[in-house]
């Protein structure tokens, strides 16, 4: 990660290459990092760094974004393919037009979820989507067979919750505990 980052990191940045590297090493199911921090701390230039590392080391990262324009610069800035969240982990019922969407199965093992703007990702929502609970829906699917896999969601509490939730909950450690899964918190501070 340190080999592709562009800049000298600050200390918080230094941390979390440490923390992450550990985080990465584990083979334990349900691995989550939570990476929190304003505008301008640097979570994407770190993720950038963070794709770029895993691809020389023939790791799978997929990356997600709750909205498309949120997905296009995630990809852009990190030189690899990004999609939205309900694009990855839905599908179809059937060919019929008037269908509902339904939650997939991830046959993507030993890879690494990447989430943008975690900070958008409701919990309880009408959808045609799934459940409707779309943070749910997402550690569902990461998790729901392929070997290995983790996820990290990035973040900014600075961010406005989803529309009619007093959190963002996809940035609250132990709503993520209660869901089951092992959450390794790191927030940056420095802005640059």
């Amino acid at each position: 990660i340190m080999r592709n980052f562009k800049f000298e990191p600050t200390e918080d940045q230094k941390e979390f290459i440490e923390l992450f590297s550990s985080f990465m090493m584990k083979r334990e199911s349900y691995k989550t990092f939570l990476l929190k921090g304003y505008a301008g701390t640097g979570k994407t230039t770190l993720v950038s760094a963070l794709v770029k590392a895993c691809k020389e080391l023939n790791i799978p990262v997929i990356l997600l974004a709750p909205t498309g324009r949120a997905a296009k610069v995630l990809g852009n800035y990190s030189s690899a393919p990004a999609s939205t969240i309900h694009r990855a982990i839905y599908h179809k019922k059937s060919m019929d037009i008037s269908s509902n969407f339904v939650l997939g199965f991830n046959k993507i093992s030993n890879a690494l979820f990447v989430v943008d703007e975690a900070s958008m990702i409701n919990t309880s929502s009408e959808s045609f989507f799934g459940t409707g609970d779309l943070l749910s829906d997402l550690v569902e699917y990461v998790f729901s067979g392929a070997p290995n896999t983790k996820l990290l969601l990035l973040g900014d509490d600075a961010q406005l919750p989803p529309v009619c939730q007093d959190i963002s909950p996809a940035l609250d450690v132990k709503k993520l505990e209660s869901m089951g899964l092992d959450v390794t918190l790191h927030t940056l501070k420095e802005v640059l």
